[in-house]
């Protein structure tokens, strides 16, 4: 019986995997409007009432999709590792370098979730949640940082985490990035010097 439940809860998994996996497809390939849900479940081997009873409704995919971006890349376990850092000042530069390195996970999708978030309600909704959270921990970082007097003059932690939030936000990372074909990942030891006008470092 254990070993039944076992292998049932590995096929869901299969299953939510093979979902997932083909929405990153369609969505990088068609947008969130052209994005069929008879296409998805083709591509996975499986039927539209599947990808109901896992996600519940096209924004439920989307969502999950963003979700296991962010599973994928461990990049809540890198922020919580950054923000254990003891020196405000280390843990903010490990902080950007972690923010750099999701960028880089998988930047044609974020082009996408990112691109559809200006012209869609639904993908809005998705993607300003996940911003929320982020500004959230930079927030965290920047608090610490004012503590510690390393913010620069004239910045206080509001304006300090919207700086830092616009600089290391996407869109800013993969323009720079794009400019300087650079490596999204490492592009942080770029980023660094610029935000030295706002973070003492040294």
């Amino acid at each position: 019986m254990v070993r039944e439940t076992g292998l049932r809860a590995a096929n869901v998994q299969r299953t939510r995997r093979g979902i997932l996996d083909a929405a990153r497809r369609h969505l990088v390939a068609s947008g969130y409007h052209r994005l069929s849900l008879e296409d998805v479940a083709a591509d996975a081997g499986v039927t539209r009432v599947t990808i109901y009873r896992h996600f519940e409704s096209k924004l439920g995919l989307l969502d999950a999709v963003g979700e296991d971006l962010a599973q994928r890349s461990g990049l809540v376990a890198g922020m919580r590792e950054a923000a254990g850092i003891g020196d405000p000042a280390a843990a903010f530069t490990a902080m950007v370098g972690e923010l750099c390195r999701f960028w880089g996970t998988d930047p044609e999708l974020l082009r996408r979730l990112i691109s559809l978030s200006a012209v869609d309600p639904e993908a809005h909704q998705v993607v300003a949640g996940r911003e929320d959270w982020r500004l959230r921990r930079i927030g965290g970082f920047g608090r610490r940082l004012a503590d510690a007097e390393r913010l620069q003059e004239p910045f206080g932690v509001r304006q300090a985490t919207v700086v830092v939030g616009t600089v290391t936000g996407f869109p800013a990372c993969d323009e720079i990035a794009t400019r300087l074909r650079a490596d999204l990942t490492g592009l942080g030891r770029t980023l660094l010097p610029l935000l030295g006008s706002v973070v003492r470092l040294d």
